[in-house]
């Protein structure tokens, strides 16, 4: 029987653990208080989308199943897997076939609370992870390591509580991702609408800073059709997809003329409107 993975907090007995919002070290080097005002904002807009994220997650659902495919045949069951960023543990379900231990982890409680599986479920953030070092056999995190305050440094975490020779399965979503939506709100002003995202350079130098070998690295292009502007911007709300990691935002709701004139601007592809997502598609491995 695998071990279940040391906490570093006496708290995680239970299957179920109220959110951990102290910043992490590495806040030293940022303003806390604004790091911690994103991360509640990260946490309360996923809550929200929680009942409504399975339906509208579909270019996740094929980033997952790709990132699925990266798991090589055959490989040793008997392991202890983290479900990093876990949402409503639909991942986590799958990887109970592959795996024999499954711990669901995210910033979202109620995300969480929306699944009835039964597996042990963490409640923390990514950027403050209550793992001990050399702990966890398998990381698989898709679509959620872009909310990270501090890609490098998520890395290096990862990289720590990782067992040696242990596996690492992330998808990233990078810059480019949701131009259309960016396009459109430019028409509007010069205030950011969407989620900064990392560089897809910067991605593949921080898991080598980390001290990861990279096994695969693949870029995908996952695109969803509305059939109207509006459609396709409330789509990303209703994944919890509009929080923003940083301060040049627009302030308040938009009114309806200027709603007309985001909609308006918004770029059509066959009298459709897409909503593309960039991502990287890692598997990555501790050293002996």
């Amino acid at each position: 029987m695998t071990a279940q993975p040391v906490l570093k907090t006496d708290l995680v007995q239970t299957q179920l653990v109220k959110p951990c919002l102290v910043s992490s070290e590495l806040d030293i080097e940022l303003n806390k208080e604004l790091n911690k005002e994103l991360k509640k904002s990260t946490q309360s807009k996923f809550s929200k989308a929680a009942a409504s994220y399975n339906t509208h997650a579909n270019v996740q659902k094929h980033a997952a199943s790709d990132l699925f495919s990266l798991i090589k045949p055959g490989i040793n069951k008997n392991k202890l897997c983290v479900d990093l960023g876990a949402g409503p543990l639909v991942n986590t379900h799958t990887l109970q076939s592959v795996f024999e231990s499954v711990v669901a982890m995210d910033l979202s409680l109620n995300m969480l609370q929306s699944s009835d599986l039964t597996a042990p479920k963490i409640c923390a953030d990514m950027d403050n992870l209550p793992l001990q070092a050399n702990s966890v056999d398998v990381i698989y995190s898709n679509f959620a390591v872009q909310w990270s305050a501090n890609f490098s440094a998520l890395m290096q975490s990862l990289y720590s509580i990782l067992k040696p020779g242990g596996q690492a399965y992330i998808s990233a979503v990078v810059e480019g991702s949701l131009n259309e939506i960016k396009t459109a709100f430019a028409a509007l002003d010069s205030n950011s609408h969407i989620n900064t995202f990392n560089s897809e350079l910067h991605i593949n130098q921080s898991v080598q800073k980390a001290g990861f070998t990279i096994n695969s690295a693949q870029k995908r292009i996952y695109t969803d059709e509305y059939t109207t502007p509006l459609k396709a911007i409330a789509s990303i709300k209703a994944i919890g997809a509009t929080t923003q990691n940083h301060t040049n935002t627009r302030q308040g709701l938009l009114t309806k003329s200027a709603l007309q004139k985001v909609c308006s601007s918004y770029p059509l592809i066959n009298n459709k409107a897409c909503v593309s997502y960039h991502v990287v598609l890692l598997s990555l491995q501790k050293s002996d």
